[in-house]
């Protein structure tokens, strides 16, 4: 079971509770709460979905590889609702700055076409693997 801060609005929340349950959760709305969950808890990885407080994806993902106690955690960006952002060039754009500000990954739940929830979750256990397997 690993930690992990989720920062999203709730209806996407409520997508990615689905997606991983079984892990410890914590859950930021806004900046704010994200910024304060990153100074008291240690995570293992923190996913983002795409419209994270009006917007505001990038500004966590810059705080979050801000400090070196938080830059080691891995930092998912997501489209956990395929209605959000329609167009290819501006999810492509959306993933090429998430890895050039240090993202491991950007995620996308259109991608998934079988079980898009378990698929991506599938996705998510494979970069935990991943990356505690690095940290040990």
């Amino acid at each position: 079971m690993a930690k992990i801060l989720v920062a999203a609005s709730r209806e996407p929340r409520l997508v990615v509770e689905r997606i991983l349950a079984g892990h410890e959760l914590s859950f930021a709305e806004t900046m704010a709460q994200g910024e304060q969950l990153l100074r008291g808890q240690t995570f293992d990885l923190i996913i983002c979905t795409i419209v994270f407080d009006e917007s505001r994806l990038f500004d966590l993902l810059r705080l979050a590889k801000s400090r070196s106690e938080w830059e080691r955690v891995p930092f998912v960006a997501a489209r956990v609702r395929p209605n959000i952002i329609r167009s290819p060039t501006a999810l492509r754009g959306l993933a090429f700055t998430c890895g050039t500000l240090g993202a491991a990954g950007f995620l996308d739940i259109a991608d998934y076409k079988v079980e898009p929830e378990r698929e991506m979750g599938e996705a998510i256990e494979q970069l935990l693997d991943t990356t505690s397997r690095r940290a040990s």
